[in-house]
């Protein structure tokens, strides 16, 4: 039985560079940089002051069922909210007007569903309540609280905004679960059991409880010069640098998107999840090395194919070093590159972020580069690294995402090959 072909058509991203995919591919080519000082709180007792922090102005939700609510959400609700009503709207495909969560609307295509990938959920709100409660007693707890911190709520936000009653999943695998998200929604498409599916991942974490433990963990980066941290893969990297945003994408059945003539921004060809680490935060070069490799195998791409790695490297020193390490054992030298010096650290966000790089340098046959990078260790020297952007031919690229615990993942995506492509700008 031949296997369904899984296409991307719809693309909603917002991040610290942009509240569009168009904005973010924009300040990834010309090398802007999203990460300033941290407004959300006063960092000022820690030693990281920095975050890559999402413009809220920028994320107006539309009227419709339940906004009310939703605005009253954690920001990863409504990240992920505004991210997948842009790629609804992208795709084209008629979902009819947003839905009451009970019955379907008018000319809803059946079998669709919902795949979202969250790390720390709703952390701000914990922190916030238990605050407020205890400063302010019992009785001043919001009434959306529970609601605000629950990984799933984003996911269903997406599906009663739509009106998708079909199947609705909220993976939390640390820093691997939007990669994860997008992996089973293709799997899912694959074989026949969903149609098309909104999948990705989304975080907003700055708050003082995660600057906290991630500084106990010596995991950020002492940088306080935001020209100058993260520093991914370079020899002088220290750690991340906190990020936010969300990528939402409208997969759909190839056959179905052709049939009904819709632009396809490009394939998820491949796709590979694996555990394995060697210690509980840290990343493992073998295991790294089979999760890719996995990937290419499920995409039928090999390795010798791969033409650019849009890679997790957040900056951290051995982290970064065990990708390259990694990369260099089974790919025969593409070239690498990573978008956290533009976004910082996303978490669940940072495989979709990267897809949504992925999809636009394959339109573009463009790579962006690494923002910040110098000079790698002298023992990465070899590997091709993009200190800027570069116009090269593309085919495949691989995207990875890793998280604490061993949780890795690994995504090909590879360059339309239908009349309904994006079109290359003249």
């Amino acid at each position: 039985m031949r296997r369904r072909r899984v296409v991307v058509t719809g693309a909603g991203v917002v991040c610290s560079l942009g509240s569009t995919a168009g904005e973010l591919w924009e300040g990834l080519v010309t090398g802007r940089s999203g990460v300033a000082p941290v407004t959300r709180f006063d960092p000022g007792r820690f030693r990281s002051r920095l975050a890559a922090e999402v413009e809220d102005a920028e994320v107006v939700l539309e009227p419709g069922p339940h906004v009310f609510e939703f605005k009253r959400m954690s920001a990863f609700v409504r990240y992920a909210l505004f991210a997948a009503d842009q790629a609804v709207q992208d795709s084209g495909l008629n979902l009819g007007a947003p839905g009451d969560g009970s019955v379907p609307p008018p000319g809803l295509p059946s079998a669709g569903g919902v795949f979202l990938g969250v790390a720390m959920g709703g952390l701000p709100s914990i922190e916030a309540g238990v605050l407020r409660q205890e400063h302010q007693g019992v009785r001043r707890t919001s009434p959306f609280l529970i609601p605000s911190l629950i990984p799933n709520m984003a996911a269903s936000a997406i599906a009663l905004r739509h009106g998708i009653t079909d199947e609705q999943l909220t993976i939390s695998g640390a820093c691997a679960s939007g990669c994860q998200a997008l992996g089973e929604a293709m799997r899912a498409i694959r074989s026949g059991a969903r149609t098309w599916a909104l999948a990705g991942g989304a975080e907003a974490v700055t708050t003082p409880i995660t600057y906290s433990g991630f500084q106990a963990m010596r995991a950020l980066s002492r940088g306080d010069d935001p020209a100058s941290t993260p520093r991914p893969f370079d020899h002088r990297r220290d750690g991340m640098v906190v990020g936010e945003g969300a990528a939402v994408f409208l997969l759909e059945d190839a056959a179905h998107a052709e049939a009904r003539g819709a632009r396809v921004h490009g394939e998820l060809a491949g796709y590979a999840t694996n555990s394995g680490c060697d210690d509980l935060t840290g990343i493992s070069t073998p295991h790294v090395v089979r999760c890719m490799g996995d990937a290419l195998a499920d995409a039928g791409v090999a390795p010798g194919a791969v033409d650019c790695v849009y890679a997790q490297a957040s900056g951290m020193v051995r982290g970064d070093a065990a990708e390259l390490a990694a990369v260099e054992s089974l790919l025969h030298r593409p070239v690498v590159t990573s978008i956290k010096g533009h976004t910082g650290y996303t978490f669940a966000a940072n495989g979709p972020l990267n897809l949504a790089a992925a999809l636009m340098a394959l339109r573009d046959q463009a790579v962006s580069p690494t923002l910040k990078f110098e000079r790698a260790d002298p023992a990465f020297a070899g590997i091709d690294i993009a200190g800027e952007a570069r116009r090269t031919e593309l085919r495949h690229c691989l995207i990875n995402a890793f998280g604490f615990g061993g949780i890795n993942a690994s995504l090909v995506v590879s360059r339309a090959q239908s009349r309904s492509t994006v079109p290359s700008p003249p």
